[in-house]
């Protein structure tokens, strides 16, 4: 597929347990993000919402399986290489801001490139511009503690922006504002994507994922495609939304009828 930008094949994600044996959160799974393209990642609480994100991210490796980005096989890569690929192509938002405390709204989106060779002056010009792209132009010397709720997201997305990525993941980016800061909040991160960037939204609110093109649900570790109208925690998913994005059909209906007799 020659327009993917990130590509998943077989990744698996185990963690020790406290007796030593290894659980497994992520289940086989393969996916493919294209480039340019918007997709919302649902499920309850510990599905493996965060787990998914990070190894899309980059900011954790598989247990098994491959994880390739541009083509590049990321899991050949030391973590080095990995940093570098964040600093220069990845942008992250989170529901907990992360800002600096003790800096400007301005030196905390300059932030975003400090782990690149632009000259200070670029980087200055590069964070004002990205705060204007999100309305913060009239706050660039505000400290976050200066900053509503929404403000404060707002720095973190204009810090992603700043180092202009191919690819912007946001968890549960509206979680913590109320509804129409939130609105407004997946508005500018729909204008971020409108430039040419990926957008992977993790969110618990099914309204949110209904803007999105593609949705994926994630329950129990298990990765699967949704169809029709988005998934809540009550919903039982229809057929085309039980097949896992995984292994073959036979190898999926051959795993139904061992459950049906467990």
């Amino acid at each position: 597929m020659t327009d993917a930008l990130l590509t998943l094949e077989q990744v698996t994600k185990s963690f020790p347990g406290k007796d030593g044996t290894m659980t497994q959160i992520l289940h086989p799974t393969t996916l493919t993000i294209a480039r340019g393209e918007r997709i919302a990642i649902v499920g309850p609480s510990g599905s493996g919402k965060s787990t998914l994100l990070s190894l899309l991210g980059t900011l954790d490796m598989p247990t098994s399986g491959m994880l390739r980005y541009d083509g590049d096989d990321v899991t050949a890569m030391n973590e080095r290489q990995r940093s570098d690929l964040r600093a220069a192509r990845i942008g992250f938002v989170f529901q907990q801001f992360h800002l600096i405390a003790s800096v400007s709204a301005l030196e905390n989106v300059m932030v975003g490139l400090q782990y690149t060779n632009l000259p200070r002056a670029e980087r200055h010009d590069r964070a004002a511009a990205a705060l204007e792209q999100v309305g913060l132009g009239h706050r660039f010397l505000h400290r976050p503690s200066q900053l509503s709720g929404g403000e404060q997201q707002r720095v973190a997305i204009a810090r992603a922006l700043v180092k202009r990525p191919d690819i912007i993941f946001a968890d549960e980016p509206t979680g913590a504002l109320d509804t129409d800061t939130g609105r407004t909040i997946l508005d500018l991160l729909f204008d971020a994507a409108d430039g040419g960037a990926s957008l992977v939204v993790v969110t618990h609110d099914p309204n949110v994922a209904a803007r999105f093109p593609r949705r994926l649900h994630i329950r129990d570790g298990v990765v699967r495609e949704m169809t029709g109208q988005p998934a809540t925690d009550s919903h039982q998913p229809d057929e085309a939304e039980r097949l896992p994005l995984t292994g073959t059909t036979e190898q999926t209906a051959m795993t139904r009828k061992d459950d049906d007799h467990a």
